[in-house]
């Protein structure tokens, strides 16, 4: 991974900076000083090209937003152009994470936050890889939010939508497929792991570019299953079947990406409605556009506007049966909350925002989807491999919760003795590829004493 870095630039940067030859230390906080780290790869490289390939698209698409946005925009583009430029040259020369002083909605949270890093712990490559993360996506959106023309730009909608337009031909084989299933115990673990799989299509790994699908769906579902290297999905559906049938049941989706993925969250959510298995399901989005391709509100009602309006009747049955369960409040889109895109690791939410963990709390099942809330839920630390997942979590239980999970950063709890070490044998980037999926589960009330690994 580290061949897109010039050794020579690498070697001197290195120097300058005093990142480190190694690899992130056990039970030390993953940060960009150490050399053989994702987060190095992701701060040197990755995010980078995440911002140049920003400017180009604005700079490419300018006459088109003038259009959209009104003339006053194209001065304010050349402004957050050179703001985005400065960042990146900020991100390039470790410098020190700035607070913020625009009309930010969460512009306090953040500079407390920041403030509470301390020094030496609050430059890009020095503090969490996690917090860099996500203070280079905050600071990029604020760009745009200070601006009186492009304040409700999403500058990776494009992206987002032409990943699912793509994806239309595998959309449809899916409804036709889900149209006619039977609820079963088989049935909902090939819903799970069709929506589990669906996080392979994160253009953030990417940096932007698109992820194509190809091949029967179901058949990629199933030959899959080898490649999921932690099974809890039986866990999840007894969950669901004991829950109190007297107290409506609420499932919560910490949504990821938008696109084919906010698809298969809807199949799911569906699957779990048909089945009675839930009441109502509820959808938690971001307030900003955040790591290219996580689903905004936006996002989500563009989606059902695209099937609603499709040519493909499948595709328009189901995108006006979606919106009908809007109508009738069994799928529901949760109040807008910064918390997802703070960098707040989720064991702090019980403290920095009680009201969500409350809300959390009334929900039988909390689906945590994708790469970015896992390592919100564990922490970007490096954590032995066979770490208890209770014990990763921190005592962060609202309820009973199951992370859905493509492996793309080099972090992970819960597996088996030598199981790490032996897949390292076979591919040393396995943590870092999307190729291997965890469906990891965690009851409030008892914790799991196996998986079927």
């Amino acid at each position: 991974m580290s061949n897109t870095i010039n050794k020579e630039s690498s070697n001197e940067f290195d120097s300058k900076y005093g990142i480190l030859d190694l690899n992130t230390p056990p039970h030390a906080l993953m940060c960009g000083l150490y050399k053989q780290s994702f987060a190095y790869y992701t701060l040197r490289s990755r995010l980078p090209i995440t911002l140049t390939s920003i400017i180009d698209g604005i700079t490419k698409d300018k006459d088109d937003l003038v259009s959209e946005f009104g003339e006053e925009s194209r001065k304010e583009m050349k402004h957050i152009i050179g703001q985005i430029s400065k960042l990146k040259y900020q991100l390039q020369t470790d410098k020190t994470l700035e607070q913020f002083d625009g009309k930010e909605h969460d512009k306090e949270d953040w500079n407390q936050f920041i403030e509470n890093l301390g020094d030496g712990k609050n430059s890009f490559f020095k503090t969490c890889w996690l917090y860099a993360e996500c203070y280079m996506y905050r600071r990029l959106s604020s760009f745009f939010e200070n601006s009186l023309s492009l304040s409700k730009f999403d500058y990776f909608a494009n992206q987002k939508r032409n990943a699912l337009v793509k994806s239309v031909e595998c959309i449809e084989e899916i409804l036709n497929v889900v149209q006619g299933i039977d609820c079963t115990s088989d049935s909902f673990k090939l819903m799970l792991k069709l929506n589990l799989w669906g996080n392979r299509c994160d253009l953030s790994i990417t940096s932007g570019k698109e992820v194509q699908l190809e091949g029967n769906p179901f058949d990629l579902v199933r030959s899959f299953d080898h490649k999921i290297i932690i099974d809890d999905s039986s866990f999840v559906i007894e969950c669901l079947k004991s829950e109190n049938p007297n107290k409506p049941a609420i499932v919560e989706f910490i949504c990821d990406n938008a696109g084919y993925e906010l698809f298969t969250d809807f199949v799911l959510a569906d699957y779990l409605i048909k089945s009675e298995m839930a009441d109502k399901v509820r959808f938690n989005l971001k307030a900003i556009p955040w790591f290219i391709s996580d689903a905004t509100i936006n996002d989500f009602n563009w989606t059902l506007q695209f099937l609603q309006n499709h040519s493909v009747p499948i595709l328009k049955e189901y995108g006006m049966r979606w919106q009908r369960f809007i109508n009738e409040s069994k799928f529901e889109i949760a109040p807008l909350d910064y918390f997802w895109t703070s960098p707040y690791e989720y064991y702090r939410m019980h403290d920095v925002n009680p009201n969500l963990y409350a809300r959390l709390s009334e929900a039988n099942l909390i689906i945590f989807k994708g790469d970015l809330n896992y390592r919100k839920l564990i922490g970007d630390f490096s954590w032995d491999f066979t770490e208890s997942f209770v014990t990763c979590l921190r005592g962060f239980m609202p309820t009973n919760l199951a992370s859905l999970r493509t492996v793309k950063a080099d972090l992970i709890c819960g597996l088996l003795k030598g199981q790490a070490e032996n897949m390292f044998k076979t591919n040393k980037n396995w943590m870092t590829t999307g190729e291997y999926g965890t469906i990891q589960f965690l009851a409030k009330s008892t914790i799991p004493t196996e998986s079927s690994h």
